[in-house]
């Protein structure tokens, strides 16, 4: 009888330890965590400081165990938001994420930011304005005015420019974003 009692207490103490062991683990710093975004982001009309929300896309797992589940609740803030003028500049929106919400408790996370950018709108403008300087010439070459053709033309491409109205940066929801944690991440 007294062996079985030992053999009970080693399995308790086997056990306790296990459960000790998987209750409290740390995510380490560089560690990827991939979220599916649930609402929807705008340069155009999101500011910098409000929350977005997402779930997690993948669990995140520690030595065969799954420490975030996959679908904990992601929540996330706007770090910048710069919308895009008519004829140059880009427009950016840069996100991080600041908090898992799963198994009814909330644990902050310091993750690194995730950006996202239009093409330059210098870049665009000038294109668009030397092609149709490029035809203004041809034109005004054609019909022996070709300084008149050149202003015609740059002029006719800054005024598309203007009418097309600055580029935005949109990241839809269902969008999968990846962030790194920047300290480690202690999870009971």
């Amino acid at each position: 009888m007294r062996r079985s009692t030992l053999g009970g207490v080693a399995a308790a103490l086997l056990l306790s330890a296990a459960v000790a062991r998987t209750a409290s683990m740390t995510i380490p710093a560089g560690a990827t965590i991939s979220v599916r975004m649930t609402d929807v982001l705008d340069s155009k009309t999101n500011r910098n400081g409000e929350t977005f929300r997402a779930t997690v896309d993948a669990p995140v797992m520690m030595n065969g165990t799954v420490v975030i589940p996959k679908g904990a609740e992601a929540i996330g803030r706007i770090t910048d938001v710069e919308p895009s003028r008519r004829l140059r500049g880009r427009a950016m929106l840069t996100v991080e994420l600041t908090a898992l919400n799963f198994d009814g408790k909330s644990v902050a996370v310091h993750t690194g930011t995730f950006q996202e950018g239009s093409a330059s709108r210098g870049k665009q403008t000038m294109k668009i304005a030397g092609a149709a300087t490029a035809i203004g010439t041809v034109v005004g070459l054609i019909g022996g005015a070709p300084w008149i053709g050149t202003g015609v033309g740059a002029a006719a491409g800054m005024v598309v420019q203007t009418v097309r109205g600055p580029a935005q940066i949109r990241i839809p929801a269902e969008s999968l974003l990846s962030f790194t944690l920047l300290s480690p991440l202690p999870v009971e």
